[in-house]
């Protein structure tokens, strides 16, 4: 009795009844291979693929992690007296430079403060003036008593209380230089004061919209002005898991005892609408602590912003090489297939037939590939290694001497994938011949195009 053995093969257009083969108990029954062998031909024709020959190089390993920006200098801006404000003069929003003046409060009152310890000073300046008058006229008497007394023409009376006098009118002159000085200080105190009814930017970099209004009465103790953050250059925070940070202070590149970075690459930074950012960024400074909650450690690095087009608070990611991959095999990541919890490529064998090698996967690398138009594009790569045998030697079993002979499918993989698996079954069941095959075409890439749908579009 024969059995028949029946495989659903599902192409895009329609499905294909295969016959593998025919299994009997029967001597003689192996005449029948012949004839199903034929109707293998008859029902697998060659399928097209694109397919793109194995990568095999030294490639830098990329990490990338998810920060904020904000200002290397960032500042609350209060008022430092209170009062009437009666002048904005910054447009909210615009780059201020150091010492530029953003707000006027009402001087009036300060501006009087300072005449008041203006006529005190030259108070203090009078009396000290008129104790030094007396000290003289005082010493002077002293000198003549000092000549009197020897004549016996005064009394000794009359030179101790000379004497006491000197040292009244010196207190007084001592006296009088203190109140100069305190008068001094009262003056520059309220000078500071009136000063301070110009509120100036700390630093250059950019005003914030205003919180107060002109007319408003505003005072020290109160909520801020406006709020200034540097732009150029920028900071950006991030945070790195501790055991990338471990692999940095086994490799010496962060200083354990000051947290700065040594020689560790710059970073890039990917803004929101998937660009890279022109200019590149350092690392200047990392954590003492690893987060309990998160197990990462902040990281805070420094990146040129001269057009000013990054602004504080803007999301980005950090982008940095984390280490090399020396002779690395690379496919296209899209050329990655999944099968029962299992990842694997299919290869175009010499004969033509596909070929299942089961791979593991590693990191994901961007590598500029030919764009078919005599130019390159960035093209997303799967470092892939093997699982049961190394790929090699895998590919060596397949018929190919080195990686990068072997063309890798790229686009196809699914329906060869089916009938590399039937062509398994045919061996398996003795079929030497009829196997399914593909036709390879060399795939080129074309990088995706973001587009913007018009406002008119329904």
């Amino acid at each position: 009795m024969k059995h028949a053995s029946i495989i659903l093969l599902t192409n895009n257009m329609k499905a294909h009844y295969i016959l593998i083969a025919a299994l009997c108990g029967l001597t003689g029954c192996r005449e029948d291979n012949g004839a199903a062998d034929a109707a293998n031909r008859r029902e697998m024709p060659p399928v097209k693929v694109s397919v793109m020959n194995m990568e095999q190089r030294t490639v830098e390993l990329k990490s990338s992690w998810f920060g904020h920006l904000r200002g290397v200098e960032q500042a609350d801006i209060r008022p430092q007296v209170s009062g009437t404000l009666i002048r904005q003069v910054y447009w909210d929003g615009s780059i201020c430079d150091k010492g530029e003046l953003l707000f006027e409060i009402d001087p009036a009152t300060y501006q009087a403060a300072v005449d008041r310890e203006a006529a005190n000073l030259a108070t203090a300046r009078a009396v000290k003036l008129q104790a030094e008058a007396s000290l003289n006229r005082v010493q002077k008497d002293l000198d003549r008593y000092d000549k009197l007394i020897r004549t016996g023409a005064i009394s000794v009376k009359n030179l101790t209380d000379a004497q006491q006098n000197l040292k009244e009118m010196q207190a007084a002159l001592e006296q009088a230089e203190a109140g100069i000085k305190q008068a001094e200080a009262s003056l520059e105190n309220a000078r500071i004061n009136l000063d301070r009814t110009k509120v100036r930017a700390p630093f250059r970099g950019l005003a914030s919209k205003a919180t107060a209004s002109v007319g408003e009465l505003i005072s020290a103790s109160g909520s801020p002005l406006t709020t200034m953050s540097s732009i150029d250059p920028i900071r950006v925070d991030f945070s790195v898991t501790g055991k990338q940070v471990l692999s940095r202070l086994m490799d010496g590149t962060v200083n354990v005892k000051t947290g700065r970075m040594g020689d560790m690459p710059d970073f890039e930074l990917i803004l929101e609408d998937g660009s890279v950012f022109e200019k590149k960024g350092k690392v200047v400074s990392v954590d003492s602590e690893v987060s309990r909650s998160t197990g990462t450690v902040n990281f805070i690095g420094h990146i040129p912003n001269p057009d000013l087009k990054l602004r504080s608070g803007m999301a980005v990611r950090v982008r940095a090489v984390t280490g090399t991959e020396k002779d690395a095999l690379l496919v296209p990541a899209r050329a990655l297939l999944s099968s029962m919890n299992h990842r694997n490529i299919m290869v175009v064998a010499p004969d033509g037939t596909p070929r299942r090698i089961d791979v593991q996967p590693g990191e994901t690398v961007v590598l500029d590939m030919p764009d078919g138009k005599g130019g390159t594009a960035p093209m997303l790569m799967q470092i892939v290694t093997g699982t049961v045998k190394p790929i090699p030697e895998s590919l060596k079993e397949i018929g190919y001497g080195k990686p990068a002979d072997a063309p890798v499918i790229v686009e196809g993989g699914m329906m060869a994938a089916q009938y590399s698996k039937a062509n398994s079954l045919m061996r398996e069941h003795g079929a030497t011949e009829g196997f399914g095959t593909v036709v390879p075409v060399p795939f080129i890439y074309t990088a995706p195009v973001s587009t913007t749908p018009s406002v008119t579009a329904k």
